[in-house]
């Protein structure tokens, strides 16, 4: 039942940056660095207001509380500005539109890498480290509205 949850069918909605975004068939939105570039560069504040602004046009979209997912092993790391952005009032207010984060960390880098930025900052939704999509989504979903 989960591979099946899965393998639903993606809409790409939007892309800036190094940054692609997915809308799964069942609600979820997917975060990814674009296929064509290496993970060399960091990530900008403008590709992180981007995201939250992303974020929120999906909310406006479903009226739904955004789910989601973000693939850490095809992401660079922040810059010092995005990282500083993240601990700011105006980003808390930006992220009131998640219901929950699922982080997919399959290697030991990323995984270590997201317990960094789970210690970094505190949010007013659940988030949490998956090794495998199945697993990241089966959460996602679980998760009351």
């Amino acid at each position: 039942m989960i591979q099946i949850l899965v393998r639903t069918m993606a809409k790409k909605i939007d892309s800036f940056g190094q940054l692609e975004y997915w809308l799964l068939d069942n609600g979820i939105l997917k975060v990814q660095s674009t296929q064509n570039l290496a993970k060399t560069q960091e990530l900008s504040l403008e590709e992180i207001k981007h995201s939250l602004a992303v974020q929120q046009k999906v909310y406006e979209m479903t009226s739904k509380k955004v789910r989601m997912l973000a693939d850490l092993a095809s992401m660079s790391k922040l810059s010092t500005e995005a990282r500083q952005y993240g601990k700011t009032a105006e980003s808390q207010k930006a992220t009131e539109c998640v219901l929950g984060y699922a982080l997919l960390a399959s290697s030991l880098f990323s995984r270590m890498t997201g317990n960094i930025l789970l210690g970094l900052y505190q949010q007013k939704y659940p988030v949490k480290l998956f090794k495998t999509e199945e697993q990241a989504i089966a959460w996602l979903l679980s998760l009351e509205d």
